[in-house]
Parts: C-alpha cells; sequence; structure tokens
C-alpha cells in the first residue's frame, strides 16, 4: 500500500538510530563490564544469578579504535579491525557478539540488509555470557530489519519475543507489530496494536505521525468500518491538511450514504480551487445533480467547458446538455446537445435533440436533427423517431412529406396504430384545408317578384 511505502523511509531512518543506540550502549557496557573485573579480580562471583562476560583487557584498545573508525564514517578501517580482531583463537561470547555486533551496522550502513540480518542473528546465537539488555535489543532490530526485507512473519515472531522482555513497549514497537499485521492482511490482530501505538503517542500529548494515522484509516477501510474511519481522516485533515485526506473523507461519506455531506465536501474544495482534475469537477456536477441542484451543475460544466479544464467532448457535453434541461433552461441547453450529437457514433442524441426542438416549435431544425437521427441509427425506437419526425413536416405544412414519413412508421409494431391514426389526421387535415382554400359560390339573392 502507498502508506506503508511512505513508512519505509522513517522506519529506515529509526532503525539507523536503533542501531547506533544499541552500538553504543554495547560499547559502554562492555568498558564498564571491564572496569569491573579489574576492580572485582580474585572476588567470588557466585552471588550473581547469570554469568555476564566482558570485553578482556588486550582487546579494549582494538573495540575503542574499532569504535571511533565507525564513528568516523571510515568504513574501510573498522573492516580491517573487525578482521584482525576476528582472527584471535579465543574471542569469548560478548567479544563475538560485539564483532557481530559492528559488522551487522556496517552491512547496514551500506544497504545489504541480508548481510546485515547474518551478522544480527550472530549476536542472539547464544544468550551465555550475553547482557539482557543488549540480546533483548537485538531482537528488536532484526525485527525491523526483517520488517524492511518485507519478511513480515519473522519478523513478528522477534518482534512478539522482544515484547516479552519489556514492561512498557514503545510506541514505534507496537506499530511495527501493527503494520506486520496489516502487511500480512491480519487486520484484526493490526487493529489493537496501531490503536495502542497512536494512544501512547497522545498519552504524552504528542501528535500521531501523519503515517501512523494514515495506517489506522486503511485498516478501517479493509474492515469496511467507515464510521470509524471517518473520525481519523479528520484527524489527518486537522493535523495534516491535505486534498487527498479531503476526497478521502468525501469517499467516506459516500460509502454511509450521506450523499449531502459527499457533496457538500466536494463543493467547499471547487470554491477554494482545490478541485483540479477533469474526473472531480465532472463529478461534482453529477452529485449536485443527483441532489436537485441542476443549476450548479449547469454552471460547474460550462465554466470548466468554456475556460478548458474539461474536454469539450461528447461525455462533457451530454452532462452539461442534461444538467440545462433539468434546470429549463431549453433554449441554452441546444447547443451543448448538438455539440454531443455530433459527436455520438450513434442517432440517440440527435433524437434527443430533435425532441427538445419540437418542444421549443423549432420545426425546421427538429426536422434535420431527427433525420440524421434516423440515418445514425441506434435507436432505442426507431418508429417513435418517425412519428416526431412525421409531426415536424405536418407543422410546415409539408403534408406529403408527413404522410410519407407516418406510413414509414407504420413498419413499426410498437407505434403502427400511432401512425395510421396520423395518416388519418393529415388526410383530413389537406381536405379540409382544401375546402378552406375553395372559392365561396356566389350566393343569388334575387327575389323573383311575386304574382
Amino acid at each position: 500500500m502507498k502508506a506503508i511505502e511512505k513508512l519505509k523511509p522513517i522506519m529506515k531512518s529509526a532503525l539507523s538510530a536503533t542501531f547506533m543506540v544499541s552500538l553504543i550502549l554495547a560499547a559502554e557496557a562492555s568498558f564498564v563490564g571491564v572496569q569491573s573485573a579489574v576492580a572485582q579480580e580474585g572476588e567470588s562471583s557466585q552471588r550473581q544469578t547469570k554469568r555476564v562476560e566482558s570485553i578482556r583487557q588486550k582487546n579494549v584498545k582494538a573495540f575503542e579504535k574499532i569504535q571511533a573508525a565507525f564513528e568516523e564514517k571510515k568504513i574501510s578501517e573498522a573492516k580491517q579491525l573487525l578482521d584482525k580482531l576476528a582472527s584471535e583463537p579465543d574471542l569469548n561470547n560478548i567479544e563475538k557478539a560485539y564483532l557481530a555486533n559492528y559488522r551487522g551496522n556496517i552491512c547496514f550502513e551500506q544497504d545489504n540488509l541480508n548481510c546485515a540480518l547474518r551478522e544480527f542473528k550472530k549476536v542472539i546465537a547464544t544468550r551465555d555470557g550475553i547482557p539482557d539488555g543488549f540480546y533483548n535489543q537485538m531482537l528488536y532490530v532484526i525485527a525491523q530489519v526483517l520488517f524492511s526485507q518485507e519478511n513480515y512473519r519473522e519478523a513478528l515472531t522477534y518482534a512478539e519475543r522482544w515484547f516479552k522482555t519489556q514492561q512498557d513497549p514503545t510506541a514505534d514497537a507496537y506499530m511495527l507489530v501493527g503494520q506486520a499485521h496489516y502487511m500480512l492482511k491480519n487486520y484484526d490482530a493490526a487493529l489493537p496494536n496501531v490503536q495502542k501505538g497512536i494512544s501512547k503517542y497522545e498519552a504524552v500529548g504528542s501528535v500521531p505521525k501523519e503515517g501512523w494515522l494514515q495506517l489506522l484509516s486503511q485498516i478501517y477501510r479493509q474492515k469496511n468500518d467507515y464510521k470509524k474511519m471517518l473520525p481519523v481522516l479528520k484527524q489527518l485533515v486537522q493535523y495534516y491538511p491535505k486534498k487527498s485526506y479531503l476526497l478521502s473523507m468525501a469517499s467516506v461519506y459516500n460509502e454511509l450514504d450521506d450523499q449531502a455531506r459527499m457533496t457538500a465536501m466536494y463543493q467547499a474544495m471547487y470554491d477554494q480551487n482545490l478541485l483540479s482534475s477533469e474526473s472531480e469537477i465532472v463529478a461534482l456536477a453529477q452529485l449536485n445533480m443527483s441532489q436537485d441542484n441542476p443549476y450548479s451543475a449547469a454552471q460547474i460544466m460550462e465554466k470548466g467547458i468554456g475556460n478548458g479544464t474539461l474536454k469539450n467532448n461528447l461525455k462533457n457535453n451530454r452532462i452539461y446538455a442534461q444538467a440545462l434541461f433539468a434546470a429549463r433552461e431549453y433554449e441554452k441547453a441546444i447547443s451543448p446537445l448538438e455539440k454531443a450529437a455530433s459527436l455520438s457514433k450513434d442517432g440517440k442524441l440527435y433524437n434527443q435533440l430533435g425532441v427538445s426542438l419540437i418542444q421549443l416549435n423549432r420545426w425546421r431544425e427538429a426536422e434535420s436533427a431527427l433525420k440524421k437521427a434516423i440515418n445514425k441509427g441506434g435507436l432505442q425506437n426507431t418508429g417513435a423517431a418517425y412519428i416526431s419526425l412525421g409531426l415536424t413536416q405536418f407543422e410546415q405544412k409539408q403534408f406529403n412529406e408527413a404522410e410519407a414519413t407516418f406510413q414509414r412508421a407504420t413498419n413499426y409494431e410498437q407505434v403502427s396504430k400511432d401512425a395510421r391514426n396520423w395518416i388519418a389526421y393529415v388526410k383530413a387535415e389537406v381536405v379540409r384545408i382544401r375546402e378552406l382554400e375553395a372559392p365561396i359560390q356566389e350566393i343569388d339573392t334575387s327575389v323573383e317578384p311575386v304574382t
């Protein structure tokens, strides 16, 4: 997931810091151990519950030189010193562990995670003589390396071993476990760990890291728990305001069947000039249509097509025209509908244009549009288109053409009865007009005389 990918650089930085801390602590513990061993030489150690080895006096200088070379990033020199010390035949367990720790750090600095993992595992190969703090810290380091390698199952194994050694695990540790479970699609196991990590952070007055909130949001999404996802997104908007989180909130409102709030979110982003892509702006127009606000939808489409944000194509002109018709802007709707119809592969939009022009009593233009509709084809009801075409011809007193058109319509069962009725009506109208136009015979008004 993108959210996890964004966490990896952070993870690597934290991993590097952990290595340095463990390395320095290990070195300090070693030298303290040496001093303690020298001061207490000859004393009984029977009271110790566990034998902890120290760097022997003869190797202290060598480890000091290795530490100095490492801190100065003189990696080649550090390697040579490590190889020289490793050749000593009688190194004890703690000395071998520190050698492996240094080598693991060098591998990590060189982005060789396989090498780093191999060396760090050497550190915990035995517990004999190894301080508990150092041993336990290496369990966590190994878990982090395995996580970086996307070996999440094994990472969890080492992390769980480390958790058992801790009275109060850190927030980062809980997040590591939560992320690993998430990547394994164990969302139910991931959720409480991520929640715990975030709550520990908030408990000390800190704002949760952006990546942590992203992860929690994604877990809720995967569990289809949109009601709980929403407040997390609100936190992201509050602490890390980004357009992507506002869009995610709008998406969640849609999942919750709250189109009113979804529309309000999109409208607010539009008013703040945050909607830039064609799909986002068209989505807002369609949302306004769904909320019975076609006038706003038409304004959005008109502005977008006008300034070039929206392509002047079939889809956008059709949406624009539909919005105008719904807003009862019939005259204004004709132009985008004509554009859409000319781009369409079939005649459906020309048919719609023709019907719309009929409503405006624009008979000649309607006739032209309906003819194009029939010629392009692909109509759901070709017979109805012939009926409409015949009507335009009738209104223009093109009676012969109208009768012929209605005659074609009789071939379509859905409208054949209507077509025959129209034919009869046209013939009757022709007769009526002929009668009206016939010359009026003069009436003989003369009166014969009465005899």
